[in-house]
């Protein structure tokens, strides 16, 4: 009994690591080169993963560029955008994508320094069973 709900506990462990899109920040760590962004899964809309890009910015650097490309470098969307405080939201149509990786590129239009996050999406479905004496 005890065996079991460790794999169920693992099994629900790992489902719940790999059912979200994952956002890693593939920029060094160095200080002079960040930007006052963050990229994050925000949850879901309609069944469809929702990525939402914050930006932190100030009165010097208000200016940046957001590219979103797919694994073979096709641009799935670009644009300027300009203010210090906002956020941007990004639905991902998975019917679309696919399991496709995105890269997200921002970048300071004033400074040149820039930012890459890489999107993937993994998805695993359990049944689980409990059987439980009375």
């Amino acid at each position: 009994m005890k065996r079991n709900n460790i794999f169920a506990a693992f099994t629900v462990a790992s489902v719940m690591l790999f059912a979200s899109a994952t956002a890693a920040d593939t920029a060094y760590n160095d200080p002079n080169n960040v930007l006052p962004v963050e990229l994050r899964y925000a949850g879901r809309v309609n069944n469809q993963p929702l990525i939402q890009l914050t930006f932190a910015g100030s009165k010097e650097e208000n200016q940046f560029g957001i590219t979103v490309t797919d694994q073979s470098g096709v641009v799935l969307y670009s644009n300027n955008v300009r203010g210090e405080n906002f956020s941007k939201q990004f639905l991902l149509n998975t019917d679309d994508l696919g399991d496709a990786v995105l890269t997200f590129q921002i970048t300071s239009r004033r400074t040149g320094k820039s930012v890459s996050y890489k999107i993937s999406r993994q998805q695993n479905t359990t049944e689980q069973m409990n059987v439980v004496k009375l």
